[in-house]
């Protein structure tokens, strides 16, 4: 059943938002829309949280979903997870060669003064 929940999701929602954040950032389009946005930052602040690591958790349980998908016979999900990985892999390469960073936040700082 996670299976299923999960291929759907990357279908209906993950591909989509990846593909457009992609192709804004390829045109210098910013700001990102909100969850383009929420891609791009969420990979960035996981890849400085877990440095080498993060690929390699990515790689693994992508292939092995893969190859599970293709153990049950769901030609569907192997396709999904394919577009996936290449997806976010272009993505990984436009964030790296636009040099995006992530300003880090000031919640509860002493002195923040922004609220009304």
């Amino acid at each position: 059943m996670g299976v299923l929940f999960y291929n759907l999701l990357l279908t209906f929602f993950i591909i989509p938002i990846t593909i457009r954040a992609f192709l804004s950032l390829k045109r210098g389009r910013h700001p990102l829309p909100h969850f383009q946005n929420n891609v791009v930052v969420n990979r960035i602040k996981l890849e400085k949280a877990i440095g080498m690591f993060s690929p390699i958790i990515f790689w693994v349980f992508h292939i092995s979903l893969l190859l599970w998908n293709f153990y049950i016979d769901a030609w569907l999900g192997v396709i999904v997870i394919a577009t996936y990985m290449v997806a976010s892999s272009m993505l990984s390469a436009q964030i790296k060669a636009k040099q995006i960073g992530v300003i880090p936040e000031s919640a509860g700082v002493v002195g923040n003064d922004t609220q009304s």
